[in-house]
């Protein structure tokens, strides 16, 4: 696949619109541009200050050219209203001026039922998905608040498969960890709170990338290694980070003058961030046409979880051989 040199200085410079090769196609790698919206120091009132407050933090953080911008939960704080309705027509005006994905958080009615949902506009602002929170609270079930599937849904974008929890849903493990066995490579995560230490741990257990939009606190994106990228503050209500989608974590076992090497010959077109402490390292690729996957099988590495997985069924046969021996004795 060959590239104008305006494609790849596009990429380079990370502008939200999808970037295309010369042929028309996407590139095999992407750097995807998140953003992060805090409705920190925010009023939460039920009229349309609080949306228009929230809008426009969503405005200025269109200067960073994100390819997805989220949202945090029940943003408007709204009634219940239908998909498509008057926040996602808005938001969809949004979405198709800056050519961006967004994630909001609403409560949406739909067969009798009212759900906290999460609703995916994509870059034309089209409907492209809904998430409802799998574990309401006990209050939200008082209240009326339907559960969502259990079965966590995926949803796919022009830069892969990403998946979204909401708030309370943060404790159920198992459900993101079902996430990363259905391919999630990116999580998005509108909520009331910040999560910090459970977000941390979950984006390290499940080694992908999690983006957080609280109503109160910092919003914040989270490394496949848990490590804290970008985060909101005083002089800036919002998160923003340019993602290496195809980023992953690696033990140094075998591999250190295997890193060396790849080092050497791809240079700057590679990303190699030790962590000493752990003996761990992650690996993602700046190149628009040189996936993370190409270097594995390139120089034979291994990814953290298929190490555990081979060193288990090591032990396990040898467990199994030792018990035989044992036996014949």
């Amino acid at each position: 696949m060959r590239y104008t040199p305006l494609s790849l200085l596009v990429l380079a410079a990370g502008c939200g619109a999808l970037t295309v090769a010369a042929d028309g196609q996407p590139p095999r790698n992407r750097l995807v541009r998140v953003v992060a919206i805090s409705q920190d120091r925010l009023p939460r009132d039920p009229n349309q200050a609080l949306f228009e407050a929230t809008m426009e933090r969503l405005n200025q953080a269109a200067s960073f050219r994100p390819d997805v911008a989220c949202l945090p939960e029940l943003f408007s704080a709204k009634l219940p209203e239908s998909v498509p309705g008057p926040t996602t027509d808005r938001l969809a005006a949004w979405a198709r001026k800056h050519s961006a994905y967004v994630i909001a958080g609403l409560k949406t009615q739909a067969d009798g039922c009212v759900y906290n949902s999460a609703v995916l506009l994509d870059r034309q602002g089209r409907i492209a998905g809904r998430f409802d929170k799998i574990h309401p609270t006990e209050k939200e079930l008082q209240e009326g608040i339907t559960p969502g599937s259990a079965d966590p849904p995926v949803f796919q974008t022009d830069f892969g498969l990403i998946g979204i929890q909401i708030c309370f849903d943060v404790n159920w493990w198992d459900t993101w960890k079902r996430l990363k066995e259905k391919g999630v490579k990116m999580l998005f995560f509108p909520s009331a709170f910040p999560a910090a230490r459970q977000l941390s741990a979950l984006a390290l257990m499940s080694q992908y990338y999690v983006v957080s939009s609280p109503m109160r606190g910092q919003s914040r994106v989270y490394d496949v290694s848990g490590e804290v990228l970008a985060s909101s503050g005083n002089y800036q209500p919002w998160a923003g980070f340019a993602l290496p989608i195809g980023k992953r974590l690696f033990e140094i076992d075998y591999h250190v003058d295997k890193v060396r090497r790849i080092q050497q010959k791809y240079g700057r077109k590679v990303e190699v961030v030790w962590f000493h402490d752990d003996d761990w390292f992650t690996l993602a690729s700046l190149d628009p046409d040189l996936t993370v996957e190409d270097i594995m099988q390139e120089f034979g590495l291994t990814p953290l979880d298929g190490y555990r997985l081979r060193a288990t069924k090591a032990i396990d046969d040898a467990r199994a051989g030792h018990g035989s021996t044992a036996l014949r004795k």
